[in-house]
C-alpha cells in the first residue's frame, strides 16, 4: 500500500497539470527548499574551517590540558606528585610554570606584559618554539636567565627582531615589602637578555616567556607555581586522561582541556549552534513553500479523487497519495541541496577559490571543513520540518474535502 501511493505520487509530479503555472511553481519551491539546505552546509563548513584554524593558531600556546589551583593563583610544587602524574595513561610529558602579570621596560618604554615561567620541559609540552620569529626559544643558559618576548610586547616597546641580546627589564610587587606608605622598595625588578620573539597573531603575544626559577625570584614565590601544563599523546582522549588526571591531583586542584581553559573555543561552539538554529529556521520557513505547492496539487487533482473513490480507494490512501508527493518533493529538494553545498564546501577545501587577502593569518584561501556530521543534521533537520508541515497541510487540506 506504501509503495502504491509513492508510484501514484511520483506519476502525479511527473504529469502535466491542468494549468502550466502549478508546474513552475513546483519547480520554484523544489530550488526554495533546497536553496536553505546548501547555505546551512555552507556555513557550518566554514565554521568548522575557522575553528580548525584557531585550533591550529593557539595549539602553539595553549596545553592540551592545565592544571591549576581551585583557590588561590599558586601551590607549593612540591606538594603535586609530578612522578605520578607522568604515569598517567595518556600523559605524554608535563610542565610547571608560574604566570604573573608585571611591567617590562626597556629604553624608557613601558608595558604591562604577563610573565609566565616555564622549566626545562616546557618546549616538549607546548611547541610554542615553532612560532619563533627572530633569535631562539632560550630561558636559561646554565646560570643566566635569558626571555623569550612576543610580537606584541616588542612593538609596544618600540624594539624590532633585531632586538635578540638586548636586555628588558621587569618589575614586580615585591610582596614581601609593599606598604601603601613607603611604595619605595614595593617592587622587584629584573633585567635579562632578549634571546627570542615569538607570533601567534597580530594581536596576540603580550607574554614573554623566562625560567620558572627567574620567575619564582622576580614575584618572590620560591618553590610555588601556578599551574602544571600537560601535553596529551596524540592517540590518547583529552578528556579521558584529564579525569585520570583529577583522581591524582585531588579535589584541591582544577584540572582543564584547551576547550575548557580558553574560552574562545566555547565561543565559537555557542556561534556555530547559534547560525544552526537560525539556518534550521531558514529552512523551516522555505519548507513552507511545499504548502501552497501541495495546495495547488490537491486543487488540480479533484477529479482523480473522485474517480478514486468511486474505484473504492479510502480517505487514508488519498491523503496518503498526497503526503507522499509532499515528500517526494522535500526529498528532492533536500538531494539538491545536499549536493550543492557539499560541493561548493568541497571545493573551498581542496582547491580554495575564495581567497583572503590578507598576510596575518595561517592561511591565504577561506578555511572550510566540510564534516559528515554536520551534513547529517541538516539532513534530519529539514527532514523533521518538511515531514511536518508535509502532513499539516494535506490533513488540514482533506478535512475540507
Amino acid at each position: 500500500m506504501i509503495l502504491l501511493r509513492y508510484l501514484i505520487a511520483a506519476r502525479y509530479i511527473r504529469s502535466r497539470k491542468s494549468h502550466s503555472v502549478i508546474n513552475i511553481i513546483s519547480g520554484v519551491s523544489v530550488m526554495a527548499m533546497a536553496t536553505p539546505v546548501a547555505a546551512m552546509i555552507v556555513l557550518l563548513s566554514v565554521f568548522n574551517g575557522l575553528e580548525g584554524m584557531v585550533r591550529q593558531l593557539y595549539s602553539a600556546v595553549d596545553p592540551d590540558i592545565t592544571v591549576a589551583p581551585s583557590e588561590g593563583t599558586t601551590f607549593a610544587a612540591g606538594d603535586v606528585d609530578a612522578e605520578a602524574l607522568r604515569a598517567v595513561d595518556g600523559v605524554e610529558s608535563l610542565s610547571f610554570v608560574l604566570e604573573q602579570g608585571a611591567m617590562a621596560e626597556a629604553d624608557g618604554r613601558r608595558t604591562i606584559v604577563r610573565v609566565k615561567g616555564v622549566d626545562e620541559d616546557y618546549t616538549a609540552t607546548v611547541p610554542v618554539a615553532d612560532r619563533i620569529v627572530a633569535g631562539t626559544f632560550t630561558v636559561a643558559m646554565e646560570d643566566a636567565d635569558c626571555m623569550v618576548a612576543g610580537q606584541s610586547v616588542v612593538r609596544d616597546l618600540q624594539l624590532s627582531r633585531q632586538s635578540t641580546g638586548d636586555p628588558i627589564r621587569l618589575y614586580a610587587l615585591n610582596r614581601a615589602r609593599i606598604s601603601s606608605l613607603l611604595p619605595v622598595g614595593g617592587y622587584k625588578r629584573r633585567e635579562m637578555p632578549l634571546a627570542g620573539i615569538y607570533s601567534v597573531d597580530e594581536d596576540t603575544g603580550d607574554r614573554i616567556f623566562t625560567s620558572l626559577r627567574a620567575a619564582q625570584s622576580l614575584f618572590n614565590y620560591p618553590d610555588r607555581a601556578s599551574g602544571i601544563e600537560v601535553r596529551v599523546a596524540s592517540w590518547a582522549d583529552a578528556d579521558a586522561v584529564a579525569r585520570r588526571i583529577s583522581d591524582v591531583v585531588g579535589d584541591g586542584m582544577r584540572v582543564l582541556t584547551r576547550e575548557q581553559g580558553n574560552s574562545i573555543y566555547r565561543l565559537m561552539a555557542l556561534e556555530k549552534r547559534m547560525v544552526f538554529l537560525v539556518a534550521a529556521l531558514v529552512m523551516a520557513i522555505a519548507s513552507l513553500a511545499i504548502v501552497g505547492t501541495l495546495t495547488m496539487a490537491i486543487m488540480d487533482k479533484r477529479d482523480d479523487m473522485e474517480t478514486l473513490r468511486t474505484m473504492g480507494a479510502q480517505s487514508r490512501l488519498i491523503r496518503g497519495i498526497f503526503t507522499a508527493e509532499g515528500d517526494l518533493l522535500a526529498l528532492a529538494s533536500l538531494v539538491a541541496g545536499l549536493a550543492v553545498g557539499t560541493a561548493v564546501a568541497a571545493v573551498q577545501q581542496h582547491w580554495g577559490p575564495v581567497r583572503l587577502d590578507t598576510a596575518t593569518l595561517m592561511v591565504d584561501a577561506y578555511p572550510v571543513e566540510l564534516r559528515l556530521t554536520d551534513v547529517l543534521l541538516t539532513a534530519a533537520a529539514y527532514w523533521a520540518t518538511a515531514w511536518t508541515i508535509t502532513r499539516l497541510t494535506v490533513g488540514a487540506m482533506m478535512k475540507k474535502r
